[in-house]
């Protein structure tokens, strides 16, 4: 028993005075990258507040220039000077909507395509509104397929009911000029479908 003490004795001052050893030899570069990792993390952090800071500030910035712009040139600007918040994002959309209200196709058309999709109900109300321009700017280039495109992508982007029933009407239409009856009705047939009230408005349309 004494002699299985004495070897464990002997094993524990081995292992310190390994321990020691490997102390005083790594010690130093031990706790000086031990000072660099807790920097560089501090750094990170300080950075990481202030860069939100920043985008916050951006953020508020953008959305009251934005509540503020009245022309197309106003919203052309929030659009340029807050690239990146969700502000700028909705610029693009009034400004290319003012375009073709005017009858600039081009302009509206160039802003609407830098539109980036948003989240959120709102946001997938504003994301069918934009496909449903850039299908008004294709009807407006007789471009159909592209415009029947658009219309179907700004039927299904929102679960909002006006918004539905407008673009698969003007669906509808744009696949009665291309000459496709059976889907052209298929769209007033999905309209009823999915709200039967609505066959009072939209059953005319449809024949068995």
């Amino acid at each position: 028993m004494a002699n299985k003490v004495e070897n464990q004795t002997d094993v524990m001052v081995e292992a310190k005075g390994k321990l020691e050893l490997f102390f005083d030899k790594w010690g130093n570069k031990l706790l000086w990258t031990l000072v660099v990792v807790a920097v560089v993390v501090g750094a990170y952090f300080i950075w990481k507040s202030y860069s939100d800071s920043k985008k916050e500030v951006k953020a508020h910035n953008a959305s009251v220039a934005l509540t503020n712009a009245v022309t197309a040139e106003d919203f052309d600007k929030v659009a340029n000077d807050y690239e990146g918040t969700e502000a700028a994002n909705t610029a693009l959309y009034r400004a290319g909507a003012m375009y073709l209200a005017d009858g600039d196709l081009e302009s509206a058309k160039a802003r609407l395509e830098k539109y980036e999709n948003l989240e959120g109900a709102a946001g997938e109300l504003i994301n069918a509104n934009v496909y449903g321009l850039r299908g008004d700017i294709a009807v407006e280039q007789d471009d159909l397929q592209t415009a029947a495109d658009l219309f179907k992508k700004a039927a299904q982007a929102s679960d909002d009911q006006m918004t539905y029933v407008n673009f698969m009407q003007k669906l509808a239409i744009v696949y009665a000029s291309m000459g496709d009856d059976a889907k052209s009705q298929q769209c007033y047939k999905d309209i009823i479908a999915k709200y039967p009230q609505m066959e009072a408005s939209y059953g005319r349309y449809v024949r068995e």
